[in-house]
C-alpha cells in the first residue's frame, strides 16, 4: 500500500476536492465555508435530496450531486462527520419548496449531526406552513458485523448508500412526495446486503506513514469486513485464500440463511438480484472486472441466482484502500413492499459526475463560475433565506420559535444557565478522571469548554433570556460551535427537542413557564433524542441520568408540585441513575472497547448530566 500522495498534508485538501467535484457540472455551486455543494438548477417544485459525511469516500457524496441524484451534499473532514451548522447551511441552500429527504450512512456522528439539522428543518418547515416535510433515511447494509456484535448500533453503511442516493434522486425528479421517498428509501435499505474485503488499510494524507501507526496488514494478509474508516475487519486472515475461496466465503456471509446473525435479506432463486462490485479506491480495474465475472458465475452455480443488473465501478471508497465490496439488492422484494420499480429508478438519467458523465448543460463557451462567484451567490441565497425568517442555518434566536412558547423571568433564566455552567466547570477534574479510566479522557474538557463558552455568550448578551425558547435556541447556537463529538450532538438534539416541546406545551404565548411546561418539554426532548440514538437506560451513557430526570420532572409537573421540590426530586433521580452506571457494562460509545477495570466509576456522560442539573437546582434554592 502506497503512503505517498500528491497532497502530503490534509490541510485544504477537502476544500479543493469539493470545488473540483462541483467544477465537473456547470449547474453546481459551492458554499466553501461549510463545504456544501448544491445543484442551483434543481426545480423548486421537486423534493430536495441532501446527503453527506466525512471526506475520503469519494465519489460519495459530492460526486453524486446533480439532476436525478442528490440536490445537495455536505462534506466533513477526512472520515469525520460535517457539523450540524454546516449541514444546516446545506439545508437552506437546497432549492426546494416541496420538502427534504436526508440520506445518511449509519455512523454515530453522521446520524446525530444530520439528525440535528433534520430536526431544525422539521421545526422551521412547520412554522413556514407550506406543507414541506422532512424524511430521514439511514443506510446500513454491511453484513460482516452481525446482529450480536452490531448490537444497538446496527449495520454500517457501505456501497448501498450510493444506490439509495440514485434511486431517491430519480424518484424526486419523477415528482414523488417526501413521505413516499422516505418510505421507499427505508424499504430499500432493508433489502440491501454488502460485504467487503481489503488487502490493506488505506493511508490518510498527513498522518504517520509507519505500518504500525496505520494498522497495515502483512504482505499476504487480507481482512474480510474491513470498514471504510480503517476499522478492523470481522475476520483477519494472515495467508490470503485463493480468489475462488475468498469470493465463496463472502457470498456465504451475504446469502446463508442458516447464519441467523447475518441473514438480513432473503433471496429466492427467482429474485434476480442487482449485483454491485465496488472499488474501495486502490483496486485495479483489471481485477475488479475479474471479480465481477467470478461473482456472477458463483451466484448462479452456488446459489442459483442470476443478476438482473451488474454494476462495476467506484461508488464509495476508503481513500486508496486496495479492496472491494460485493453488494446484492433484492429489487423484487422492494417492489412487492412499495409497488415501485427500483430498476427503472436506477436506469433513469442522472447528471452526477460520480455516477455517469454529465451530458447536459454545456455550451460552446466556458460557463462555469469561479469560487468567489459561488461564494457570493451562496451568501445571497442564505441571506434571503435568513431574511425570510424560516432559516435552518441562520440566527435561531431571531425566528418565530424564539417569539412563542411560555415566558420566563429573564434574570432567573440567566442565573440558572450561569449556575449550570459553573457546576460543570467545577466538575471537570472529576469527569476527566472518570473518562480517563473508561473512555478517551475528554468528557470533562468538552463540558468545561462548552460551559465557558456559554458564560462568555451570557456576558456578551448573545443569549436572549426573555423567553425559554429563545434562551434554548441561543444556547444551541453556542453548543454547535463549541461542543463537538457525539456528546455535543446529543446535547444539541435534546435542546432542540426542548424547544419543540415548549412550543407545543401552550398556545398562550403570555403564559409563564411552570414545572408542567418544562416536564412536557423534557419528555418531548427525550423522545426526540431517542429517534437518533439507540442509547436507553442501562446502556451506561448520559441517558442513564437524563431519562430519570425528565420522567421525574414530568411526573412532578403533572402533580402540580412547586418548582424547587420538583427539581429536587428530578435531580435526585438523575444522580441515582448516574450512580447505577458504576456497575453497568457499556454497550455504546468508545467505552465499549475498554475492558473491565478495577475501579468502579460512573459513566462520565451521566455524571456530567447530574452535575449540570444540580447546578440548575442551586440557582433555584
Amino acid at each position: 500500500m502506497s503512503t505517498k500522495h500528491i497532497y502530503e498534508v490534509s490541510n485544504g485538501l477537502v476544500e479543493k476536492a469539493v470545488y473540483g467535484a462541483a467544477a465537473s457540472n456547470p449547474s453546481l455551486r459551492v458554499f466553501s465555508p461549510h463545504r456544501v455543494v448544491y445543484d442551483a438548477s434543481h426545480a423548486l417544485d421537486k423534493v430536495g435530496i441532501i446527503a453527506g459525511g466525512g471526506a475520503g469516500h469519494e465519489p460519495t457524496f459530492t460526486g453524486y450531486v446533480g439532476r436525478g441524484m442528490l440536490t445537495t451534499a455536505v462534506s466533513g473532514d477526512v472520515f469525520a462527520s460535517p457539523s450540524a451548522a454546516a449541514i444546516s447551511s446545506g439545508v437552506d441552500l437546497t432549492p426546494t419548496e416541496k420538502g427534504l429527504v436526508v440520506i445518511v450512512n449509519n455512523y454515530t456522528g453522521d446520524r446525530l449531526h444530520f439528525g440535528l439539522a433534520a430536526e431544525k428543518a422539521r421545526t422551521v418547515f412547520k412554522q413556514e406552513k407550506k406543507g414541506k416535510e422532512v424524511e430521514m433515511v439511514v443506510v446500513g447494509d454491511d453484513v460482516s458485523v452481525g446482529r450480536e456484535k452490531g448490537g444497538l448500533v446496527g449495520r454500517r453503511g457501505l456501497t448501498g448508500v450510493a444506490f439509495v442516493c440514485k434511486a431517491l434522486g430519480a424518484a424526486a425528479e419523477a415528482d414523488w412526495e417526501t413521505k413516499k421517498l422516505g418510505e421507499f428509501g427505508r424499504v430499500m435499505v432493508d433489502n440491501i446486503v454488502t460485504c467487503g474485503s481489503s488487502l490493506d488499510h488505506c493511508h490518510v494524507p498527513g498522518r504517520e506513514k509507519g505500518d504500525e501507526e496505520r494498522g497495515a496488514l502483512g504482505p499476504n494478509a487480507i481482512e474480510i469486513g474491513m470498514g471504510i474508516h480503517n476499522e478492523p475487519g470481522v475476520q483477519h486472515i494472515d495467508d490470503k485464500p485463493s480468489s475462488e475461496d475468498l469470493l465463496k466465503h463472502m457470498l456465504k456471509l451475504l446469502l446463508d440463511q442458516n447464519d441467523k446473525d447475518r441473514a438480513y435479506v432473503k433471496f429466492e432463486k427467482s429474485d434476480d438480484p442487482v449485483l454491485v462490485i465496488n472499488n474501495l479506491g486502490g483496486m485495479s480495474e483489471l481485477e475488479l472486472f475479474a471479480i465481477a465475472a467470478d461473482v456472477k458465475r458463483l451466484l448462479q452455480s452456488e446459489w442459483g441466482l442470476k443478476p438482473v443488473r451488474v454494476y462495476v465501478g467506484t461508488y464509495i471508497t476508503s481513500l486508496n484502500a486496495p479492496g472491494f465490496n460485493i453488494t446484492l439488492i433484492n429489487h423484487k422484494r422492494i417492489q412487492s413492499a412499495t409497488g415501485s420499480d427500483l430498476l427503472s429508478l436506477l436506469a433513469a438519467p442522472a447528471d452526477a459526475a460520480g455516477w455517469v458523465g454529465v451530458q447536459n448543460g454545456w455550451s460552446d463557451k466556458a460557463s462555469q463560475s469561479s469560487l468567489d462567484d459561488d461564494l457570493q451567490e451562496s451568501k445571497e441565497r442564505l441571506e434571503a433565506k435568513h431574511k425570510s425568517g424560516f432559516s435552518v442555518s441562520g440566527s435561531a434566536t431571531s425566528g418565530a420559535r424564539a417569539e412563542n412558547g411560555p415566558t420566563c423571568d429573564a434574570a432567573q433564566m440567566g442565573k440558572a444557565l450561569q449556575s449550570a455552567c459553573e457546576a460543570v466547570i467545577e466538575m471537570e477534574p472529576t469527569l476527566t478522571k472518570y473518562d480517563t479510566i473508561v473512555g478517551d479522557g475528554d468528557a470533562g474538557e468538552t463540558l468545561r469548554g462548552c460551559g465557558e463558552a456559554v458564560l462568555a455568550a451570557l456576558k456578551e448578551n448573545k443569549i436572549p433570556l426573555q423567553r425559554p425558547t429563545a434562551a434554548l435556541l441561543g444556547l444551541d447556537d453556542v453548543l454547535e460551535s463549541n461542543m463537538g463529538g457525539t456528546s455535543g450532538a446529543l446535547y444539541a438534539l435534546f435542546f432542540t427537542g426542548l424547544v419543540q416541546g415548549l412550543l407545543s406545551s401552550t398556545k398562550d404565548s403570555s403564559e409563564a413557564a411552570s414545572v408542567k411546561h418544562w416536564g412536557v418539554a423534557a419528555m418531548s426532548a427525550l423522545e426526540n433524542l431517542g429517534n437518533y440514538t439507540p442509547a436507553r437506560p442501562g446502556d451506561r451513557t448520559l441517558v442513564d441520568a437524563l431519562d430519570p430526570f425528565c420522567r421525574t420532572l414530568d411526573e412532578e409537573g403533572k402533580k402540580g408540585t412547586a418548582a424547587v421540590p420538583a427539581v429536587q426530586a428530578a435531580v435526585k433521580a438523575a444522580k441515582d441513575g448516574a450512580e447505577r452506571t458504576r456497575d453497568m457494562t457499556a454497550r455504546l460509545g468508545r467505552a465499549t472497547y475498554v475492558g473491565e477495570t478495577k475501579e468502579k466509576v460512573p459513566d462520565p456522560g451521566a455524571w456530567g448530566v447530574w452535575a449540570l442539573v444540580e447546578g440548575l437546582l442551586k440557582s433555584l434554592e
